[in-house]
């Protein structure tokens, strides 16, 4: 799934949420710069780990950390593509094996704003959660489409069963993160106790 969908009446476009990369930069500095020099050093982006699982597109200076520019030009990139939903399929490892049965939650950062919505999903016993954002979330015309937005997110895991490590479920200490690409369907999550 990505920016057209078809439906009864022939394809139509599915709008992705607004993002002022601005604004969302300016809040997403005010969030993090802990030292207040402006900048998203390694250790602040822990608190962000969906950008530090994709430094590389951030960071065009190559200087190990992240401006708000950087940021604002990277989610205008990434805005410019008009991709509404994706699809996507994440797939969850504890300790070198499939995790079956485990709840997975991909969290928007907090400076997308209120339309990137967060997704869930399950694991199969092959260990792969199909991401999902609940119906009643999404307009009528795209319920039903077990899909995603684009966006940065904090990714949390947690077992009814299986005992995790605390880290893992705690949207303020997950190491987890991750940012949705076009053409990138599936992403791993390798656990460890």
């Amino acid at each position: 799934i990505t920016a057209t969908l078809g439906c009864s009446g022939g394809p139509s476009r599915v709008e992705p949420p607004y993002i002022d990369p601005d604004s969302a930069a300016a809040e997403a500095i005010e969030l993090y710069d802990q030292n207040g020099d402006a900048q998203l050093d390694l250790d602040e982006l822990a608190q962000c780990p969906g950008i530090l699982s994709s430094l590389g597109a951030y960071d065009a200076d190559g200087s190990e950390t992240v401006s708000q520019q950087e940021i604002a030009n990277r989610l205008a990139t990434r805005g410019a593509k008009r991709i509404g939903l994706l699809s996507m399929q994440a797939q969850v490892r504890f300790n070198g094996k499939p995790l079956p049965g485990a709840d997975v939650t991909f969290l928007p950062e907090p400076y997308l704003g209120e339309e990137i919505k967060t997704a869930y999903g399950k694991t199969t016993s092959g260990g792969s959660a199909f991401m999902a954002i609940p119906d009643e979330e999404l307009p009528e015309s795209q319920r039903g489409l077990n899909a995603i937005h684009v966006g940065t997110y904090k990714v949390l895991v947690s077992h009814p069963e299986v005992e995790l490590p605390p880290q893992y479920s705690s949207a303020t200490e997950t190491p987890l993160g991750f940012e949705t690409e076009s053409g990138q369907s599936i992403v791993r999550f390798d656990l460890k106790k």
